[in-house]
């Protein structure tokens, strides 16, 4: 684990955003609201945990993971796709154009600075889980499970969010809309068409809810309810990071050649 940390600090654009992470800002009071709710959340489904029936479904532990997921999925699409960092005056095309970075190394740097915002999200989120799951007779494994599918899915629409603004910054309508789109098919059109790619249903999935996900084959591997759902972000993560360093290579070369000129 030291080994991808001490690249990611190596990384200067990694290093200002852990800078502005760690700097006063409306991040904190939006972890202390996102916390709020979901202590409300709990406070109102924990006394109807023995009396609400929903067949076998564990009603506190899997409210309190759809709220999860409902409002992570939200942020991370939205702060994915908005500039996070860097001059407030420049575009984050124009930034990346005189960043003397090769441009793999600015996409993993600006992703994973990124991803601080869902650390703390996640970490704010663990003891009220661990709380639901306690009333709701979940083991720790389960909580393991949905903390991994949370952390893989809402990990995911951040680097998709990123590979949107990089494709479509200058036309902020278009990107406004397609990332409400985005948000909308994987949280409720997903689970009409493809439920395994549906985040609320892979966390539902992990509790003592019998698995009534489907299952895919991948690579001759057979996997089914959640892990596929897993293996199935994976892979949207890998694509979106290989067009988004596709894209952020064109920008350079094009800020070169007409520097050049």
């Amino acid at each position: 684990m030291w080994v991808p940390l001490r690249r990611a600090l190596a990384n200067p654009v990694f290093r200002d955003g852990l800078r502005e992470f760690l700097a006063p800002g409306p991040r904190w009071s939006h972890a202390f609201n996102y916390l709020i709710v979901l202590a409300i959340v709990l406070f109102i489904t924990w006394p109807k945990e023995g009396l609400v029936s929903l067949r076998d479904l564990p009603f506190t532990y899997n409210a309190l993971g759809g709220t999860m997921v409902i409002i992570l999925t939200y942020l991370n699409f939205t702060q994915g796709a908005r500039k996070q960092f860097g001059a407030s005056y420049a575009l984050l095309r124009d930034w990346l154009a005189v960043t003397p970075l090769p441009a793999a190394a600015f996409v993993r740097g600006y992703v994973a600075a990124g991803l601080l915002d869902l650390v703390l999200f996640a970490g704010i989120s663990l003891p009220l889980l661990l709380l639901a799951a306690g009333v709701a007779g979940e083991s720790l494994a389960h909580v393991a499970y949905g903390m991994l599918t949370v952390g893989v899915c809402a990990g995911s629409y951040r680097v998709l969010g990123v590979t949107l603004l990089l494709w479509l910054e200058r036309d902020e309508f278009l990107l406004y809309i397609l990332v409400r789109l985005c948000y909308v098919f994987f949280l409720l059109g997903s689970g009409f068409i493809v439920p395994l790619g549906n985040p609320v249903l892979a966390f539902v999935d992990t509790s003592i809810w019998p698995q009534r996900l489907g299952s895919i084959a991948i690579a001759g591997l057979t996997l089914r309810g959640w892990r596929a759902t897993v293996a199935l972000h994976l892979l949207l993560v890998l694509a979106s990071l290989i067009i988004a360093t596709v894209r952020a290579r064109r920008l350079q070369r094009a800020a070169a050649a007409a520097e050049g000129g």
